[in-house]
């Protein structure tokens, strides 16, 4: 692909990609921020519903007392003074209780309507009312009497005041109500069943805690973990709201699970998107990489291509020149020399057929349609076969050869041949990568039940990311953009393929400019 235009498309892919998932992040984040206000708006809402629900029952509690004692002492036909029952208070260290009045004053001034509009049918009379408050002191009597009472019948009781009558006491009843303190007005287990009423009516079924504070102290109702709630968003609303508006009282609610409560309706689609988002990702990544290792390939093999090209073009060119050369009048009647010519042509063509053969074996080895034929074979025998095809190669190079076989058990199940070409492959690179007279190394030893072939050189060595590499088919070592050593890289990629075969395993050590170590471990014939 043309890099002027794989690129760009990588940079579209890329930011495509992030704004995905800012999108989807986005859409997350809105969506919780969403619930976030819901949930607050309910539970602000079920506050108040609570606060108002208990304002209004102990409003119907001291309604339901004052129609009581109206019941027992009857309603005068003509008074200009009520003695209206507002609040019971006792003082538990004189053991006497107080009764706070409230006395509406009734003064008729015998005006009527008519005298500012004559036609108003409207003959009722114009009354004035003024309250006068007073304090008495009675026995126990009416407290039990107001704790006997059902809460049926304080209902009933209430239903029989006027809407008049409620509205010109309830003003009253709320200034002296806040003389008593705030747990005899109200109870833990009232305000926990309200709070589950109210929070269950809005689908909203987690653990919670409350308090209600005084300014900024906490009294004693609320439920005994709220301490350990530091760092929770709590969520307030006032208690015995007076008829300005104030109060003096404020209910406290946090829920410790709420975070956990507001995600779990979206935690499906969370994880959906999540997961997606992942697939998204890891596909790009993958297609990423396989188009850059296809690049890769696509390069080696050009190399590889064009390296065979130049292997097989020197032979074809020898051999060219070896027939015109007998073709000549002179060389054709010179037997020695027609023969040295068809000595070389030979050559040539067993070279061109050991190099097709190797890359037609590593072919066969990838797709496995050549598994190997073991038999008993001898790991010293391989090792002396292997000099044999390579004693020109020595005697050209001036290579200094050492062996070292010091291995006992040195019989394994194997292919004879591809163990010899195994060696031989490693040998000639030891002798390829050598700048200046080979030096190498072969020795072998047993540890277990495995023997072991050592291959050391003084060559040239390898970097670390050589080092990693050259185990792959294609892969050779190069020098900037040219390659210093002939060969197909297909060498080493077949020595590991054969050790794979033979269940063995293959490593090597190598420092730059020092040289390299390989170690062949095979299993012994048992």
């Amino acid at each position: 692909m043309n890099k002027k235009i794989f690129y760009p498309l990588i940079a579209i892919m890329t930011i495509a990609l992030v704004g995905i998932i800012f999108v989807q992040g986005f859409w997350i984040k809105t969506t919780l921020d969403n619930k976030e206000r819901q949930f607050s708006l309910n539970i602000n809402q079920a506050l108040k519903s609570v606060s108002e629900q208990i304002q209004s029952r102990e409003m119907r509690d001291y309604l339901a007392v004052y129609q009581k004692l109206i019941d027992s002492i009857g309603s005068p036909k003509e008074s200009q003074l009520s003695a209206v029952f507002k609040f019971v208070d006792r003082n538990e260290n004189t053991n006497q209780t107080y009764i706070y009045s409230h006395g509406i004053l009734e003064e008729d001034y015998n005006v009527s309507a008519k005298l500012f509009d004559q036609e108003s049918i409207d003959s009722s009379s114009i009354i004035e009312y003024k309250g006068i408050k007073t304090t008495t002191i009675i026995d126990e009597a009416f407290d039990r009497e107001m704790q006997n009472m059902s809460s049926i019948e304080r209902l009933q009781r209430v239903e029989r005041l006027s809407l008049m009558d409620k509205a010109k006491y309830a003003s009253i009843f709320m200034d002296l109500a806040s003389l008593k303190p705030i747990h005899r007005r109200l109870s833990n287990v009232e305000l926990e069943l309200l709070l589950q009423r109210e929070l269950r009516d809005r689908d909203i079924d987690i653990p919670f805690q409350y308090r209600v504070f005084n300014g900024t102290f906490a009294t004693k109702v609320g439920s005994d973990n709220y301490t350990n709630l530091e760092g929770l968003r709590k969520y307030k609303s006032p208690l015995f709201v007076n008829e300005k508006g104030n109060s003096e009282f404020e209910l406290v609610i946090a829920f410790p699970e709420r975070k956990i409560f507001l995600r779990s309706s979206l935690t499906t689609l969370i994880l959906l998107s999540l997961l997606f988002t992942l697939a998204i990702i890891i596909t790009f990544a993958s297609t990423i990489f396989q188009i850059l290792k296809q690049k890769k390939v696509s390069e080696i093999k050009s190399d590889f291509i064009n390296n065979m090209t130049h292997e097989f073009k020197t032979p074809i060119a020898t051999i060219k020149l070896a027939i015109d050369a007998i073709e000549n009048v002179n060389v054709r009647n010179n037997i020695k020399k027609r023969s040295q010519y068809l000595k070389m042509i030979k050559d040539e063509n067993d070279r061109m057929n050991n190099q097709v053969e190797n890359v037609l074996r590593i072919s066969q080895l990838e797709k496995k349609e050549n598994i190997i034929k073991k038999i008993n074979c001898n790991i010293h025998d391989i090792i002396d076969e292997s000099f044999i095809h390579l004693k020109l190669l020595f005697k050209n190079r001036n290579a200094s050869v050492v062996n070292d076989l010091l291995a006992t058990k040195i019989n394994v199940m194997g292919s004879h041949e591809d163990l010899v070409n195994v060696v031989v492959n490693i040998l000639e690179n030891s002798i390829k990568y050598s700048s200046d007279t080979p030096l190498i190394n072969v020795s072998t030893y047993n540890e277990s039940e495995h023997v072991f072939i050592k291959i050391s050189d003084k060559g040239m060595g390898m970097s670390v990311d050589v080092k990693e590499k050259i185990f792959d088919k294609f892969y050779r070592e190069t020098k900037g953009n040219v390659h210093n050593v002939k060969g197909h890289g297909l060498g080493l990629s077949y020595v590991k393929k054969i050790i794979d075969l033979h269940f063995g395993t293959i490593n090597v050590t190598s420092l730059l400019g020092e040289g390299s170590i390989f170690i062949i471990k095979l299993p012994l014939n048992s």
